[in-house]
């Protein structure tokens, strides 16, 4: 086979499928009345019914005054110093019209500005110490949003340093030696934020390893209910509040019940005025049962004794027992028999509590006489009967 026929009969082979595949369609358009039909458009996208938005719809652009009042009143609401007060007229006018706007920022914001600024001096005033109340007293007082601010941002600051001057010169009463020690020297070179910030925190460290030194120093004498309680707390980890609640109320109380206690056994055999002085402090306050056990229970003991060297001393020379008693009888015709038995007695009654003894006083001597008047009585009446007797025998001779 030649090269050209070879050629035709394969660019003949390459171009059959596209004929074929191109044959059905070519026919059916051929067939057609009008003829092949032309090229379909292009679709376009679906769209939703009121989509379909001209020039005229779209929103009209800001007016820059309304823009820069917008923007003004967003800023303050991003200011975490403003009031609730100015925040609130703030979003409401943000969600109203440009005049809404500018009439919050020419209007409402001052009025919720002072509104605001007067609520929170009052708080401050509520809270503060004497020179704060006092500069909040005159900011009030003169009532325009000047004073305010000027108190706000300065005067209150001044006034409260001075306050805590006053309050770190009180912590030296009665200090240990951490607080004594951190005090003086913030009083010498502390500046107001060193000592604002000593007085919020920094001093619970500090009077936390006073309170144990104290607590521990409280054992020297402590009663056994006192002492428990130390031992429990000291061993159980405690935390500042705990050892300051301690050595500010709970060891007074504990002391108090230790006293209580031993004042009721102190009844046991008391005196008199031991006793009356005991029961009095038992049914007064604390420090009446600590100013007892001090001084109050050996003065009330230095009264019993002298009562009982006095009764001692007038059972010894002042005591006196007398008894007189007569008898006599007599025997005649008509017989008379006449028994006469007297007792005196002058006796000391001892104390209650007291001590001496019966024989002190004087009341054997008394004993004796009235023995003896007994005696002189029987012996009469034995008389009687004897008289009796011889007169009923000569009657019956």
């Amino acid at each position: 086979m030649k090269l050209p026929r070879i050629a035709s009969v394969v660019a003949a082979a390459a171009i059959a499928p596209a004929v074929l595949l191109a044959s059905p369609a070519f026919a059916a358009d051929a067939a057609s009345p009008s003829g092949p039909s032309a090229p379909s458009a292009p679709t376009a996208p679906d769209k939703a019914p009121g989509d379909e938005k001209g020039p005229a719809d779209e929103k009209p652009a800001e007016d820059p005054q309304a823009a820069k009042d917008r923007a003004a009143i967003q800023a303050i609401l991003a200011d975490p110093a403003r009031g609730p007060g100015v925040r609130e007229a703030a979003e409401k006018a943000l969600k109203g019209t440009a005049e809404a706007m500018r009439h919050f920022l020419e209007v409402v914001l001052a009025e919720q500005q002072f509104d605001d600024d007067l609520v929170k001096v009052s708080r401050i005033h509520g809270a503060g110490g004497v020179a704060v109340k006092r500069e909040a007293e005159k900011a009030l007082r003169a009532g325009t949003q000047a004073a305010l601010t000027a108190f706000l941002k300065e005067g209150q600051h001044k006034a409260r340093y001075e306050d805590d001057q006053v309050e770190l010169f009180r912590m030296l009463n009665g200090a240990g030696k951490g607080i004594h020690d951190a005090v003086v020297k913030l009083l010498r070179e502390g500046t107001p934020e060193q000592v604002r910030q000593f007085i919020e925190t920094g001093q619970h460290q500090v009077r936390a390893s006073d309170d144990r030194v104290e607590i521990a120093r409280m054992l020297n004498g402590a009663g056994p209910g006192l002492t428990a309680a130390i031992n429990a707390l000291l061993n159980g980890h405690p935390s500042n509040a705990e050892l300051r609640e301690f050595v500010k109320t709970t060891q007074h109380t504990l002391r108090d019940e230790d006293n209580s206690v031993l004042i009721w056994s102190m009844l046991n055999n008391a005196g008199p005025e031991l006793k009356k002085a005991a029961i009095a402090a038992i049914k007064g306050t604390p420090e009446d049962r600590a100013a007892f056990l001090k001084t109050g229970q050996h003065e009330a003991r230095a009264k019993d004794k002298a009562a009982e060297d006095a009764a001692h001393k007038t059972g010894k020379d002042g005591s006196t027992g007398t008894g007189t008693g007569t008898g006599t009888g007599t025997g005649s015709g008509t017989g008379t028999t006449q028994a006469v038995s007297q007792t005196t007695g002058n006796t000391n009654v001892t104390p209650a509590g007291g001590s001496t003894s019966l024989a002190n006083t004087g009341a054997g001597s008394e004993n004796a006489w009235i023995a003896g008047g007994s005696a002189a009585a029987l012996a009469a009446g034995a008389g009687l009967v004897l008289t009796n007797r011889r007169r009923r025998t000569s009657s019956e001779g």
